[in-house]
């Protein structure tokens, strides 16, 4: 099955184009903030400051910078990146392409047993995502390292362990999300339908996150929304914060996987 879910993913050009969409996004999102709007800073003195403010000259700057989903400070708590949709979306593809093509019922006379399906398909998307990740990794990184203000600071000076966490815990970041569009696709089936919920959800997620920050009373709420779990999962602080936020991730699409499967083995094809 797994043999069979990965010629799907390669002889298909939608995850092909979803996965270079999430690269093009991040690397163009480094490049607007450390490489363009430093070469443009001189026009306008408030630009000036914030672009001061997203250099990668010190060692704090570079750690927050190496953030996958939000280098240069472009992904804020609860908010949305290309590279965040890219994933969400490169999952719904590999679940939706079946129903799309119809190719559903031939796995499913292959394998009465729908688990595995739902097993392959979630193997597959495991293996799609970290491929993607290390992309986003080496892409982000090598921005970095390369930016006008790094060098401009005598190179990378940050410690390369704590870069490596950074990126590492980015790339681990991803595999939730990726399932969780994954979920998304085989509850849904339709593609042109679970994309548009996946990006209502997005913006609806970046809403009620900033509503939660604004009620006094709900605004230690807002810490606890996904895109919330997913910033301070990929932030540049680390530690138990970033641990127990990626473990909320990974149970969130844990949940989201058994139940669609337990739909995929109710439903008719």
């Amino acid at each position: 099955m797994i043999r069979a879910e990965l010629l799907k993913l390669t002889t298909t050009r939608g995850p092909k184009i979803a996965v270079a969409v999430g690269v093009l996004g991040v690397a163009a999102t480094q490049l607007a903030s450390g490489w363009l709007l430093p070469a443009i800073s001189h026009v306008d003195p408030d630009l000036a400051a914030s672009v001061e403010e997203m250099a990668t000259s010190s060692p704090e700057q570079q750690l927050a910078a190496l953030n996958v989903l939000g280098g240069g400070g472009a992904l804020g708590s609860g908010s949305v990146s290309i590279g965040l949709v890219a994933v969400l979306l490169l999952g719904a593809l590999i679940a939706t392409s079946d129903y799309r093509h119809g190719g559903i019922v031939t796995s499913a006379l292959a394998a009465p047993q729908r688990g595995r399906i739902m097993a392959a398909k979630i193997g597959v998307a495991v293996l799609a995502l970290a491929v993607t990740g290390i992309a986003y990794a080496l892409v982000q990184g090598i921005l970095v390292a390369l930016a006008p203000s790094t060098l401009g600071a005598g190179g990378f000076s940050a410690n390369w362990l704590e870069g490596a966490d950074v990126l590492g815990r980015g790339v681990l970041t991803l595999l939730p999300l990726g399932i969780l569009g994954l979920a998304a696709g085989m509850l849904i089936r339709s593609q042109t339908a679970t994309f548009l919920v996946l990006i209502g959800a997005a913006v609806a997620d970046v809403t009620a996150g900033a509503f939660l920050a604004l009620v006094p009373a709900t605004r230690e709420w807002a810490g606890y929304t996904p895109l919330s779990l997913v910033s301070t999962a990929t932030g540049p602080e680390g530690g138990w914060a970033a641990v127990l936020a990626l473990g909320v991730l990974a149970m969130m699409a844990l949940v989201a996987a058994v139940a669609a499967w337990l739909t995929l083995r109710r439903r008719d094809l």
